[in-house]
Formats: C-alpha cells, sequence, structure tokens
C-alpha cells in the first residue's frame, strides 16, 4: 500500500467505514510497520504489542498515530522455533510468486468471513447472509441475530436442520433452548428445529464448534461427532473433530462433560483416538484462538499448521520436496491476509512458500 491508500483506509476507519477489507489491510500495514532503532523485546512483550494494536484498530475510532519503537518487531518475532516431526511431501509443477510479490497486490487471498448455509429437511438450502454473524432458531421460526425474520418455510412440525459453513466461513447459531454453537470454518452442524417433548438435547458435528449449553437437569444436552458422544447438562466446551485430523479433541472451559464414558473437569482436554480416550491439560488460548480471532499455533508441525490455513484462507495445500522436521508456535490475528501468515512462517527461515492462484506451495 502507498501513503495515500493507507491515508484513506485511516480516515474511513476514523469515521467508522472501513470495511472488512480495509480493516485486515490496515492491520497487514501495522504489523509490517518499521522503525529504526527498534529494541529486540521479549516474547511476552511482542504479543503484547501486537495485541494493542489490535486493540485498537477493533476498539477506537481514531488512527493510531505513533508506534512504539518495539512494536515494529513483533510482526518478525511473534512464531518461535522448537524441535521434532516429519510431514509427507507432493511435487507440483506450476507458476508460482513468492510471498513477498503476494504481499500488498491483488493476489493477495483475503481471510474468512461470516459464511454458512441452512439446509432444512424438505424444505431445501438456504446461503445465509453474510453480513449477519449469526442466526436463531425458536418457536417463532429463524431469524438472523439482528432479528431480523428469514422466510425459510419451517413448520411447527419438527424438521432437522444443517448449519454448514464452508472453508474460509464462521457462524453463530442459537439452537431453540437457547444453548449457543459458534462453528468454526469447514463444519457442519446438525439439529432439530426444536427439543420440545424429547428426553435429551441432541446436536452431530462435523468440523469445530464452541458450545455454550442452557442448563436443563431433565434434558441432557448431546454432542455427538466421530467416534465419541459427548454429555453435558449446562456448560461451556469446545470440540474439534475434522476428518482429516487424526484426533477428535474436546476441550472443557466450564462446568462438566462426559466423553463417552470420561468426566472431564474444567481445563482438562480428551483426545479421542483409536486407541481410546485419553486426558491431558487443555491450552486454553490455542483451543480458542479461533473463536478469539486468532490464529495460534504452539509447537505444531507445519502440516498441521496448514490445515488451519487451508480452512481459513479456502486454499490447497501441497507439499514440495523435503521439509522441515521443526515445531512452530506463535499466533497471528485471523483478518490479516494469507500473505502476512506466510511472511512470519518465513522469518523462521525454516519454511518458505510459493503461490499459484489459491494454491500454496510448502517447502524448505
Amino acid at each position: 500500500m502507498n501513503e495515500q491508500e493507507i491515508r484513506v483506509m485511516l480516515e474511513h476507519f476514523r469515521l467508522g467505514k472501513a470495511t472488512d477489507e480495509e480493516i485486515a489491510l490496515l492491520e497487514t500495514w501495522y504489523l509490517t510497520y518499521q522503525e529504526e532503532g527498534a529494541e529486540n523485546p521479549g516474547m511476552a512483550e511482542r504479543l503484547a504489542a501486537v495485541d494493542l494494536v489490535w486493540a485498537k484498530l477493533e476498539n477506537e475510532h481514531r488512527p493510531v498515530k505513533r508506534i512504539a519503537k518495539w512494536w515494529s518487531v513483533a510482526a518478525a518475532a511473534i512464531l518461535v522455533l522448537s524441535v521434532g516431526g516429519y510431514f509427507v511431501w507432493q511435487a507440483v509443477q506450476v507458476p508460482a510468486i513468492t510471498v513477498s510479490q503476494l504481499a500488498g497486490s491483488k493476489k493477495d487471498i483475503a481471510p474468512g468471513t461470516n459464511k454458512a448455509t441452512l439446509t432444512i429437511a424438505g424444505s431445501g438450502t438456504l446461503v445465509l447472509d453474510s453480513t449477519r454473524k449469526g442466526i436463531e432458531v425458536h418457536s417463532g421460526g429463524l431469524t438472523y441475530d439482528d432479528s431480523t425474520r428469514i422466510n425459510a418455510g419451517l413448520t411447527a412440525d419438527t424438521k432437522m436442520l444443517t448449519l454448514q459453513t464452508p472453508n474460509g466461513g464462521t457462524y453463530k447459531l442459537v439452537l431453540p433452548d437457547g444453548s449457543i454453537a459458534w462453528l468454526n470454518a469447514a463444519s457442519r452442524l446438525v439439529f432439530p428445529s426444536t427439543f420440545r417433548g424429547q428426553k435429551q438435547r441432541e446436536v452431530e458435528l462435523t468440523g469445530e464448534a464452541y458450545f455454550e449449553v442452557a442448563k436443563n437437569k431433565a434434558v441432557p444436552f448431546i454432542v455427538k461427532s466421530r467416534g465419541q458422544q459427548v454429555q453435558v447438562l449446562g456448560t461451556h466446551f469446545n470440540i474439534k473433530s475434522y476428518e482429516d485430523e487424526p484426533v477428535t479433541r474436546t476441550t472443557l472451559l466450564e462446568g462438566s462433560v462426559r466423553v463417552n464414558s470420561t468426566l472431564l473437569e474444567p481445563g482438562q482436554q480428551a483426545e479421542k483416538t483409536a486407541a481410546g480416550v485419553y486426558v491431558v491439560t487443555a491450552d486454553i488460548d490455542e483451543v480458542m484462538g479461533w473463536k478469539n480471532n486468532y490464529i495460534v499455533f504452539q509447537d505444531e508441525k507445519i502440516e498441521n499448521i496448514m490445515r488451519k490455513i487451508s480452512r481459513w484462507y479456502d486454499v490447497e495445500v501441497v507439499y514440495e520436496g523435503e521439509l522441515p522436521t521443526d515445531d512452530f508456535g506463535g499466533r497471528v490475528n485471523k483478518r490479516a491476509y494469507v500473505s502476512q501468515v506466510l511472511k512470519k512462517l518465513e522469518l523462521t527461515n525454516k519454511v518458505h512458500f510459493k503461490i499459484a492462484g489459491r494454491r500454496i506451495i510448502v517447502t524448505k
């Protein structure tokens, strides 16, 4: 971006008229801002600096005129290295550009937005409004989160509904009992139009969702996902159950849940594999990163990181040649363009990328 473009977007932001694309571009500019004489801060300072920039962008109605000197290195050190791992590769021969060539160009890939479809059994599929963040299902029918009515042919009879987000999409759902589910990208939740007269409140999840369940001791809330059943009465928890992930993870934030026959306490995570269910201490920041507008990596292999990037930016990922066996850690704002995420990974000098359209080629 040139100086004039930045000034225009800052003015739009000051007036509260900035589009999602302009906000993302502004964050890109702040994250790559350079100032001479910057000192090298510790990791906590770097993360705090980036958080402060994002907080100002999200909560203030005026541009930040000056950035402290040590903020400028936040982008250069958000990602930290440790050791271990392996992954597979696939040779690809396509015209491609580097991350540097991608940054700031029209070819850069924007982050995901609010996108979803709602399928009503026997009535068809509705593409939901991307300017809204969610829908509510209640006795009066269907509405968006701003109370705008959705004319979708939903009757008083119980029907099965399916809320589905694509790659690059998230959406919020208020269920008929008042429970809330936030769906991450590439996820699907199947649920009834009413729980009235049922002995349990049962939904089925593929992908990832965070739940805040309305309390009702008489009618347990059940979430079915790959290889497991989670039973709750009223609590807050996250389930990650993607078909391309080797492990299904259920993380409890508040209350109690039972994963198959295993009872979890707050702060614990159940890891469901083919061998059974194992309980570990959860990294809440990593688990909840997606809902809190971050892409978080905590000592993860590049293949795990690229799965997150693939879902959120709706891109294809392929591997070429020998790849690093390192773990990567850090976090990036979800509203940054893909070039910013890739650039931070490249700053480790352990992995590099080429981009051809919506294909990202990973190399060492």
